[in-house]
């Protein structure tokens, strides 16, 4: 799925006033810019890359080389840029606890992967959490390249403060899932404390009802009660939304967030689509 929307307000001369944001998805780039003046939103694109990434000998380093060298507006100077990198299971640590020097000893303990060489941390001081992940190191080598003063987050870091931003406080608990390709983030918030956050990979809509149920079981919500707030790429025709319809009173997708500014020309986009990407905005 491939979008292409230029505000013909942006200007090239004005670009170190805006904000660059880019998506590195699974199998295309999204890029998202606003001006930090007036946070007009002024330009989204998204990208597919040219193979497959089951494809044999596909590479997303050389994919995004080809889009960089392809795309004049990757290259113009921004005045921030931040880039949520790919889809990555996190680990938490509340802020009281954290020690920079014993990160990889958090992710070790808790995670099951192999060796991990280099452990990123994004700090959310909203939220009194340190988000840490794996990241690699070739593909932030290429990035930094092309952006130079580029910021880089996990998934779960905009998730969370777009999320903490957007709920309604008269709501005792605000519950929201988050959807790509591979993975779902969900989230508990009572009023502006977060209870819960957590990703899982899924496979079949089977998957993604057991997560969700398990998640309103373990805090005690009744899901004939409490609504489902609903971002990222789904739609209300997929299977998926279909079963979650069976088992959940109420599914709302979320609206374009209104710390940003949206012209009519985004009504093309469905709302929730880009919810982590419109979000980075919030990212420190």
């Amino acid at each position: 799925m491939s979008y292409d929307i230029l505000e013909s307000d942006f200007n090239k001369k004005l670009s170190t006033a805006y904000q660059l944001s880019i998506l590195i998805g699974v199998d295309s780039l999204v890029y998202f810019a606003f001006d930090t003046n007036n946070n007009n939103v002024l330009l989204l694109r998204a990208i597919p890359y040219t193979q497959s990434p089951t494809a044999e000998g596909f590479s997303l380093t050389e994919e995004l080389k080809k889009i960089f060298a392809r795309e004049d507006l990757l290259n113009y100077l921004f005045r921030r840029v931040k880039i949520t990198m790919p889809d990555v299971q996190p680990v938490l640590v509340p802020a009281r606890l954290y020690n920079e020097y014993e990160k990889t000893t958090y992710f070790t303990e808790l995670m099951t992967h192999g060796k991990v060489e280099t452990i990123q941390n994004d700090e959310v001081e909203e939220l009194a959490l340190q988000i840490l992940y794996p990241t690699d190191s070739g593909l932030i080598n290429v990035l930094k390249k092309q952006f130079p003063t580029a910021k880089f987050y996990n998934n779960t870091t905009p998730f969370l403060l777009g999320c903490r931003k957007i709920l309604k406080e008269e709501t005792p608990q605000n519950i929201h899932v988050h959807f790509t390709q591979k993975s779902i983030y969900i989230c508990l918030f009572e009023k502006k404390n977060l209870l819960f956050s957590n990703s899982f990979k899924y496979q079949t809509a089977g998957d993604v009802l057991y997560y969700i149920l398990l998640t309103y079981n373990q805090h005690n919500l009744v899901p004939a009660q409490h609504s489902l707030f609903i971002s990222g790429q789904i739609l209300s025709n997929a299977e998926i939304f279909k079963t979650l319809f069976r088992y959940i009173s109420e599914l709302k997708f979320v609206a374009f967030p209104s710390f940003l500014n949206f012209s009519r020309k985004f009504n093309e986009v469905p709302a929730h689509f880009f919810f982590d990407l419109y979000s980075l905005a919030l990212c420190k």
